[in-house]
This record gives C-alpha cells, structure tokens and sequence, in this order.
C-alpha cells in the first residue's frame, strides 16, 4: 500500500511538472498589419491595451516619408482582436486628425473602466541635431477611447499646481485606485541626452472625472534611478510600487545607457514617503545589457516584469527577459532570459510604449517600433509571457 501511494505521489508529481513545463512555452505570433494604410508608418507613437474590447489604441508619432517632409501626427487608430484570439485583427482610423498638437515620444496611459486615454508630453517638432523643441507640455483625454459607446472626443485638462518641466522621452503610469498619472523623469527637448529630468510627479483626477486635475511634485528619498531618458516603467497598483528598468542618464560624471532597475515605493503620493530602491544593482551578472527605449509590461498575479529589446549603443535589441518579485516584494528580483519557440520572432528594434498586456491571457502585445531602417509597423504577441 505504501508503495502504491508512493508510486501514485510521483505520478502526481511527473504529471504536474510536465504540465508546468508545457504550459509555459513563451512563443511570438505575427499578427500583421491588416488593414494598414500609410497613416500608420511611424515611430515614436504610443499605443494602449484595452482588455474589454481586446483592442490597442494608438495615438501620433512620426511618420518617416520623406516626400512629405516627415511629418509628425495626432491620430487616432484601433487595431481589433489585439491578442491574436477571436479572429483576425484589422486597423481602423478613428480620428484622423485634429484637437491635441501633433507629437511624438510622448507618454499615454489608459483608464480601462472609463475608456478614456490620457496623453502628456512629447517632441513637438521634428527632431534635429538639437533636440526636438518645442516640448508639447499638455495633458489631453480620449473618451470612448476603444471606439466603442459613443463618439471619441477629445477634451484637454487645465491642471492646477506645478506643473512639472516640459518633457519628451518619459514615462508615465496610471493608478486606477486613486484616478491618477505617475509621471518619471525624461528629456527637456534639447539636443544633449543627458539634459535629463529625475523627478516624480503625480497628476490627480488624471481622466477628468471627479475633480479637478492638479500636479504633485512627489519628494522622494533614495536614488534617483540614473537612467531617466527612453527609460522603461511598470507600476503595481495594488502595492503602489513603480519600478524603473535602464534608460540614458549621468553614469558618475559619464552620459550612458543603463541595465539597472529601481523601485518607488508610495508612487501615487499616498501612504507613506516615496522612497527610491535599487533591486538590481548596474552591471549585475545574469542581467540584460544596457539599454533604453525597451518595452515592458507587469503582471500582477505573478508579480513580474517581461521586456523585450530597445537600443543600445549603434544596434538595437530583440531579446526577451523576465524579472522575478519586480515590485522588490517578497524575494529577490531576478532575472531570467526567455527563449521564445516559433519560427519568426521580432527584428531587433526600439518598442518603446507601444503595447499592454492581456492578463487573463498570460500575452504581452507589441506594435510598432522603429529600427535602423525605418519605423516598424506589425503587432506581435508574446504568449506565456511570463515565463510561468
């Protein structure tokens, strides 16, 4: 008999790690650019995921054709069955132009249970060996952002308080528990990489509902992280944790890419004083290079970060790594490579804010990005992006 429930607990095991292993099988998907129209060739963009409606919203950037003068823009468009289920995905232009000035590398942040988008930021003009002024330092909102329940319109907030330095090359967060964008640090516009801003700021009643907007500059201990342009950043709602991986910043007395990874503790402003952590130290064994403008998702239940490629210096990027306790909670942060199966993975590229991820899924949703050649325009999905 014992023998027997010995034979049976092995079993039981055999089969639970057999399945662990085949059910995480990170793999990239293709999804094309149906439906594309030239429109939608540009860098520089931002794009938000939508889990109800399971589409990405895209918003400006640069577009690279020459004949045109290469343009900057400020439309709007929806690509459908954005993580590769329920049929085949199409774009479709919402707003063509019109109401926020055109931009590129600016932020955008997304309120699922209202569907509105918010956009701050970014490069007003087209970039030169001097930068990209002028700095386009507003805040505007997106209602029925998806395209869905009613007419997308654009309305631009009048912040009270600050507000904080015109910036391009930043991130932003939003915290559905408070309303709010957690905005980190950037780029004034100029043409040196390092004129760089390290500072945090808060933007309450961030979509527009419920009060008046109004800018926080959050006085934080610690740090503050070094790479601070083209950075990455993820935020742990239920923690209130931010957590900030590589970028371009001041390395001692020295301009340079970064592979550090930080964390803000009380980032929404609330709770306690925000305090900056170092979890992965510079130049750590086991990390991924240095680099900026890499793209990155969260996910809550597994309390890990998942990043893929961005520029280092005179190449870009296209591996794909995951980080353990990302939040600095409950363990050490660790790094570990994936090694995506599939035939096709995606060029070596920058995706910088250009995404989301489809939770229930376990799916981490690219578009875009730009590369030595040109600006990138198909979506991919990485399943088992977590690596679990």
């Amino acid at each position: 008999m014992k023998h027997a429930r010995l034979i049976s607990s092995i079993v039981l095991f055999a089969s639970s790690f057999l399945a662990l292993i085949a059910a995480a099988n990170p793999s990239w998907t293709l999804l094309g650019p149906s439906g594309l129209t030239f429109p939608l060739f540009r860098s520089g963009s931002t794009s938000v995921y939508d889990p109800s409606s399971n589409r990405i919203i895209l918003f400006a950037g640069l577009s690279d054709d020459a004949a045109a003068g290469d343009p900057r823009l400020n439309d709007v468009w929806v690509e459908t069955n954005a993580n590769g289920l329920g049929g085949t995905g199409a774009w479709s232009n919402l707003i063509p132009s019109g109401s926020p000035q055109v931009r590129s590398d600016h932020s955008a942040v997304y309120d699922a249970a209202n569907n509105r988008m918010i956009i701050y930021g970014g490069c007003g003009a087209v970039p030169t060996s001097n930068g990209c002024l002028p700095i386009a330092d507003n805040v505007w909102v997106l209602s029925n952002a998806n395209g869905i329940g009613g007419t997308p319109t654009w309305t631009q907030l009048f912040p009270t308080g600050g507000p904080p330095p015109a910036r391009q090359g930043h991130q932003a967060v939003y915290d559905p528990t408070t309303n709010s964008m957690i905005v980190w640090a950037g780029q004034n516009g100029g043409g040196n990489g390092c004129g760089t801003f390290s500072d945090v700021w808060v933007l309450s009643h961030a979509n527009g509902l419920g009060g008046t907007p109004n800018w926080t500059q959050l006085s934080t201990t610690g740090g503050p992280p070094p790479g601070q342009y083209f950075s990455t950043a993820v935020y742990d709602s239920a923690n209130n944790v931010l957590t900030v991986f590589g970028g371009t910043g001041l390395l001692g007395t020295t301009c340079g890419l970064t592979n550090a990874v930080w964390a803000l503790s009380h980032a929404n402003g609330t709770g306690g004083t925000p305090v900056w952590t170092n979890l992965v130290p510079q130049g750590a064994p086991g990390a991924p290079s240095n680099r900026q403008a890499t793209f990155a998702i969260y996910e809550s239940s597994s309390n890990t970060m998942t990043i893929f490629g961005g520029s280092a210096r005179n190449k870009a990027l296209n591996d794909s790594w995951v980080l353990s306790h990302a939040n600095g909670i409950g363990g050490t942060s660790t790094w570990t490579k994936l090694s995506p199966s599939g035939q096709q993975k995606p060029v070596a590229a920058t995706r910088w804010n250009n995404g989301g991820i489809d939770s229930v899924n376990n799916r981490m949703i690219m578009f875009g990005g730009g590369f030595s050649e040109g600006p990138l325009w198909s979506t991919w999905v990485l399943t088992d992006a977590n690596g679990q």
